[in-house]
């Protein structure tokens, strides 16, 4: 005679089963780089468990409803206040994670540095380079490194990094390009037929033929020959540099860049400055980045006809990308991830964020991530 199956004994060794390897896996996906094998495991099983778990609770809806039932939580229960200590708990996680209490948020920049630290040893070992750009002095403030890994939409971005105080107040570069911060554009780019839309990018394409969609003249002797407000408003609108001569306008004064720009760098890197203010403890950092050519359906070539900027020859498409965080000397947080703040005009107008980015797409993987290190 066959034995029956007993659907709550099922129910409960599978979800403890299925536990035990989601466990496992957390753990592994805590401490250890990103691996695709792990992270496959941990998200069927974890469906998997999801699934058991729906499972089990309706098998054993009547004890559980029981457990919840107003009458359970009262001091004369026979649950005691097992269900009290239970809500309050989980209650408790959640809010003290979402307002990112300071134990909690120590336990998650600490899987953080190891999970970098992993990263960083399997980098040496694979094809993964960096750039090293130390532009720091010892005794001119205090050292902050911006650790750049590209996405794979990265091609040839102009980007800047810069400091600003809670309050919104610039208060220094860290990085600049020098096309934008000198308004020099050695290479000028033309179509050959004025009437060609682009509705993505033409060098992702795979028949594309660059000497039969554009011309394009190159001077290597030119010099504050274009101002591109669409390039990286953003930056270009707080530091007041909104004309071609980079003059004051209004009166306002004209942040200086002068030693801190660079050339374009076509790789991942880590640029260390100083940021010589040392009366403040905390400060945003901001990167703004933006690529030329980087089409798609909503930011069309021909998607603002009546907007000389952006139908002009800079090539404007998707706007720059502006990634942001707030960091803390007085912390015991030294490691912080930037996190996408919102996109800038795409003609440069104006220099507010915007943080709808639903109709971005391929600029959202220019950037793979961002660390600031203040250690």
């Amino acid at each position: 005679m066959a034995r029956p199956i007993n659907r709550r004994v099922l129910a409960t060794v599978c979800v403890f089963m299925t536990l035990g390897v989601i466990i496992v896996t957390s753990v592994l996906m805590f401490f250890k780089g990103y691996s695709n094998k792990v992270a496959l495991v941990h998200t069927v099983v974890g469906f998997s468990f999801l699934a058991l778990a729906v499972w089990h609770l309706f098998n054993n809806f009547k004890a559980i409803k029981s457990y919840l039932s107003p009458s359970s939580f009262l001091s004369s229960s026979k649950y005691g206040y097992s269900p009290v200590v239970a809500l309050a708990f989980s209650i408790g996680l959640l809010v003290f994670s979402i307002i990112e209490i300071q134990p909690f948020k120590r336990f998650h920049q600490w899987g953080l540095s190891m999970r970098l630290s992993d990263q960083s040893e399997a980098s040496q070992a694979s094809t993964l380079s960096y750039d090293i750009i130390d532009n720091s002095t010892p005794g001119m403030g205090r050292e902050i490194k911006i650790d750049f890994k590209k996405g794979s939409n990265f091609h040839w971005p102009q980007y800047a990094i810069w400091v600003e105080k809670p309050d919104g107040s610039f208060v220094q570069p860290l990085y600049v390009t020098r096309s934008v911060g000198d308004n020099t554009f050695k290479n000028t780019v033309a179509l050959a037929d004025s009437t060609t839309v682009f509705k993505s990018n033409p060098f992702s394409q795979d028949d594309f033929k660059f000497e039969s969609t554009f011309t394009e003249s190159y001077d290597e002797n030119a010099k504050n020959n274009r101002y591109r407000p669409e390039s990286l408003p953003v930056f270009l609108h707080k530091t007041n540099r909104k004309n071609l001569s980079n003059s004051a306008v209004n009166g306002e004064q004209v942040q200086s860049l002068d030693g801190y720009t660079g050339a374009t760098l076509f790789n991942n890197y880590i640029v260390s400055q100083n940021i010589k203010d040392t009366k403040s403890q905390r400060y945003t950092i901001f990167l703004e980045i933006n690529q030329s050519f980087d089409y798609n359906k909503y930011y069309a070539s021909d998607s603002f006809p009546d907007d000389p900027v952006y139908s002009g020859n800079g090539f404007s498409a998707q706007p720059s990308l502006i990634y942001s965080v707030e960091i803390d000397f007085s912390s015991a947080t030294k490691i912080y991830p930037m996190s996408l703040a919102g996109h800038g005009h795409h003609s440069g107008k104006t220099g507010e964020i915007y943080s709808d980015v639903g109709n971005l797409t391929t600029a959202l993987n220019i950037v793979d991530r961002i660390i600031v290190d203040i250690r």
